[in-house]
């Protein structure tokens, strides 16, 4: 494949993840949209009617034998990833798949050998670890910007009602506040620190029996990490990475980072980048103040932020490779399999409204 050749997408799934991922299309290099595939012909030619030159398919083995695409994002229902995955790599298609891959391990294990029998560029949508904000948050910790780095706090939570027919607590959906949210921040703790020595954790059961909310902590030698996160909440959303030399702040949103700030001490942290219950004119008027010894990284962006993550994997497609090097199959087996230690366990509650 040619250096310079722009990859033409296709879309599996019309809902909100697909409509994000389609907007950020026109902010991608290198990258084009140009099919979208639905069970529902409605759907699909709502869809394509608010993008330019999209062509409809009614399935996706249609949309893939059109030879109109280089490449397909699967952003249907989780519990639908793996047949669909494994029918891209017997094709030979490149696919990227909306997180999680699955939510179950097994079914992970399963699409990383059948990529690797083939060859095929196989890669999960974990579009926080290619934001501008995240990567130069990385190098500048691999820098020492605050020192030799000795904690690392994240905390992700939005309050969802409960509803046991919903994507959030269902399990034949992948339900879970873990499979939602924690392999957000699990994916970014191995991103900044590598591999965990030790996992442990805790959950509390929703009524339908998938975590409601859930708290890990895991250690990287000298270094200890501290995630939470829940349906049951409002979270402060913020990333927090503690130094001997500084403490490094990301969000909030940590996951939709527009950059990092860096403080000499954790009150000043707080203070001056609080989370998201401190409500946003508060964090706003604090961020402008200029404080000595205070530095703040801007990395705004426009659209959603899934323009880079695009970009990546079309890059790689474009080189033949099978796997986006920030972000392997192995990255996201490790994670799950993360998230599968602490589920492991009995539930330590169960929720109550």
């Amino acid at each position: 494949m040619t250096q310079t050749k722009t990859i033409r997408w296709g879309i599996a799934g019309t809902g909100a993840i697909a409509g994000q991922f389609a907007d950020d299309m026109r902010h991608a290099k290198g990258a084009a949209l140009a099919a979208v595939c639905s069970r529902d012909p409605a759907r699909a030619e709502h869809f394509a009617s608010q993008h330019a030159d999209v062509t409809t398919y009614g399935s996706l083995t249609a949309m893939i034998g059109s030879g109109k695409i280089d490449a397909v994002y699967i952003a249907t229902p989780n519990m639908v990833h793996r047949a669909q995955a494994l029918e891209c790599i017997a094709a030979r298609m490149p696919v990227m798949v909306e997180k999680p891959i699955t939510a179950s391990l097994d079914e992970a294990l399963e699409i990383r050998a059948a990529a690797r029998s083939s060859g095929s560029f196989v890669m999960e949508a974990m579009w926080s670890r290619y934001l501008p904000a995240i990567k130069a948050a990385r190098r500048a910790l691999a820098d020492g910007i605050i020192g030799t780095i000795l904690k690392l706090e994240a905390d992700i939570a939005w309050k969802q009602d409960y509803d046991p027919r919903s994507r959030f607590f269902d399990p034949t959906q992948g339900g879970g506040s873990l499979h939602d949210l924690g392999v957000y921040p699990v994916s970014l703790a191995r991103f900044f620190l590598g591999e965990p020595d030790e996992v442990e954790g805790s959950w509390t059961a929703a009524p339908s029996g998938v975590d409601m909310a859930a708290s890990l902590r895991m250690r990287f030698g000298g270094i200890e990490a501290e995630l939470g996160c829940g349906f049951d909440r409002n979270g402060s959303n913020r990333m927090i990475i503690e130094g001997d030399k500084g403490v490094m702040v990301i969000g909030p949103l940590f996951i939709k980072a527009f950059g990092y700030g860096v403080y000499p001490s954790r009150r000043l942290a707080d203070l001056l980048q609080p989370g998201e219950t401190a409500g946003r004119i508060r964090r706003n008027l604090l961020q402008r103040m200029p404080i000595p010894g205070v530095a703040r990284h801007d990395f705004r962006f426009e659209g959603s932020g899934l323009q880079f993550e695009i970009e990546a994997a079309s890059d790689a497609i474009r080189q033949d490779l099978s796997e986006e090097p920030d972000n392997t199959l192995d990255d996201t087996i490790a994670a799950l399999r993360i998230i599968n230690t602490v589920l492991s366990s009995p539930p330590s509650g169960d929720w109550k409204p």
